[in-house]
């Protein structure tokens, strides 16, 4: 069932810049966490970005969002109980980045991830409008 999503007013501050972590496995918990205890990232003599996370070994990489994205993370706010009707769902804006830090188990990540970002700009040219040559080849 769909609900509708309301952005809450934000603050006259930007939201702060965060520093996303993906990671190639589950956790049972959602909400904040001391990361930089739990996780701490190192580059290896060839660049690599290797880390470990409860005794596994993670090796990572950078990768920026395409130009003109911004990420945010959102955060739902208190919903008044009601009836079955969908109420629609408030957040608010906690914070925003630029780009997502990937990490695979042992190796570093397929680049299924990267592929998706890589969708963005192209997904802009193919529905862009195509200029007519015609005119072009007219005026010259």
């Amino acid at each position: 069932m769909a609900a509708a999503i309301r952005l809450q007013a934000a603050s006259v501050e930007p939201p702060p810049l965060l520093q996303v972590q993906l990671l190639p496995c589950r956790i049972g918990t959602d909400g904040p966490a001391p990361v930089a205890s739990f996780l701490r990232p190192q580059r290896s003599a060839d660049g690599a970005l290797l880390a470990s996370f409860r005794g596994r070994r993670l090796a990572g990489r950078d990768l920026a969002l395409p130009g003109g994205f911004r990420g945010l993370l959102l955060r739902e706010g208190e919903s008044p109980p009601g009836p079955t009707d969908p109420q629609p769902r408030g957040v608010s804006v906690a914070g925003s980045f630029d780009a997502i830090r990937e990490w695979g188990a042992d190796t570093a990540p397929s680049g299924g991830l990267q592929r998706a970002l890589q969708w963005a700009p192209l997904a802009q040219a193919i529905h862009s409008p195509v200029p007519d040559t015609e005119d072009e080849e007219e005026e010259e």
